[in-house]
């Protein structure tokens, strides 16, 4: 029974930690028009910057679960928390626009170091995988609610730079709660050598198995459809329907409470039913939202969008389920963390490519490939098992 709180403690933990480290991330995304005001630049230009950001978010992922393995994953995750801090607290404070791109360097770095060593910690506690990683991915998408909403009501009284902090805040508490709740962990590979496992022959291997390489390339796709949400979501709102600042926050946390409340749910249906299945409606439902999205027709199409695109973004706990299956016990910090940032790495093109795309052709054509890239990862996913491919 101790064991069993025990580790319900971690989980606990866990989830409070990736709520900072998003919330760090996400309080930025109420503000992009106000900061491309600020610093006289387009959509595009700052969507070139977060997606700078998450490139950085992804390129730690691989080195993060390296060293999960070998130092164990507490320190890890307090060093990202930490780093994670100190970006949001920079990107408040930047005066100019390339310092601005700098802050959001670090807070990538920090946020990216997290989740592999998160993760890792998560799967060496339970046995049902995909039900407690969807309960810790929750975290972000609780985040997604509180901080962008709390971020926007206090830049209403104050500025966006002063919302921002909410973020930086969000991050210390998932410090906080690391540092006070949970004990040192031991190393999973003590006596690995480091440079081993970051050779090129490394990462080919693990990436060259052809299950990994399609869970990867559904994860690229996904992530893409992510960034764009994450970053563009509330500036298409204000833009394309009208909505206020505020308005446009709270119909994001509508979107980001319903994730965090059907992912869990999600998760324990992949682990008892089946993973691809609870891949295929996912994307599914989420291109059903996005393309409900662009009916103009008001407020109900904004509250059936918004529905649906908050019960489709829940793939994430199936998805990192489908791949821990793949690695071995003593590698699975490595190959969690080079998958992790080999499809966050490419698919965070999602946020320039969104950016410009809205710039160049309007919301209807940035949404629009949105909905296609759903249609083929669902496809793709379909064409696996009703081809007997066996990836």
């Amino acid at each position: 029974m101790a064991r069993e709180n025990g580790r319900y403690v971690v989980l606990g933990s866990a989830v409070v930690a990736n709520f900072g480290q998003f919330g760090a991330r996400i309080a930025i995304s109420p503000f992009v028009l106000a900061i491309a005001a600020t610093f006289g630049r387009s959509k595009g230009e700052i969507g070139l910057v977060l997606t700078l950001m998450w490139a950085i978010y992804a390129l730690f992922q691989f080195p993060s679960g390296v060293f999960a393995d070998r130092h164990g994953e507490r320190l890890v995750v307090l060093l990202a928390l930490a780093l994670a801090t100190v970006g949001a607290v920079l990107v408040a404070w930047a005066p100019t626009f390339l310092a601005f791109a700098l802050a959001a360097v670090v807070l990538g770095s920090g946020a990216g170091m997290y989740f592999p060593a998160g993760t890792a910690l998560l799967d060496r506690r339970f046995d049902q995988t995909g039900q407690a990683f969807s309960f810790h991915s929750a975290g972000g998408p609780v985040a997604g609610l509180a901080v962008p909403v709390g971020a926007s009501l206090v830049a209403a009284r104050y500025d966006w730079r002063l919302g921002v902090l909410v973020g930086a805040t969000a991050a210390a508490i998932g410090f906080l709660a690391i540092a006070f709740t949970m004990g040192s962990t031991p190393a999973a590979s003590p006596d690995m050598r480091i440079r081993d496992r970051l050779i090129p022959t490394t990462a080919f291997d693990i990436l060259s198995r052809p299950r990994v390489a399609f869970t990867t390339l559904l994860g690229v796709l996904g992530m893409y459809v992510f960034q764009a949400f994450v970053s563009f979501f509330p500036a298409f709102l204000q833009e394309y329907h009208g909505l206020s600042t505020e308005g446009s926050s709270f119909a994001t946390g509508v979107a980001f409470v319903l994730i965090a409340a059907v992912l869990p749910l999600v998760g324990r249906a992949g682990d008892t039913v089946g993973r691809d299945i609870f891949l295929v409606v996912p994307f599914l439902v989420t291109a059903a939202g996005f393309a409900t999205l662009l009916v103009p027709v008001g407020r109900p199409a904004i509250a059936a969008g918004v529905l649906l695109v908050g019960v489709g973004l829940t793939w994430g706990g199936v998805l990192q389920s489908r791949f821990m299956l793949e690695f071995a016990d003593d590698e699975r910090g490595t190959g969690f963390g080079l998958v992790r940032t080999t499809f966050v790495l490419l698919g965070s093109v999602g946020s320039a490519a969104t950016g410009f795309l809205a710039d160049a052709g309007g919301w209807p054509l940035a949404v629009g490939v949105i909905v296609a890239l759903l249609v083929l990862a669902a496809a793709l996913v379909g064409g696996n098992r009703l081809l007997g491919l066996g990836l």
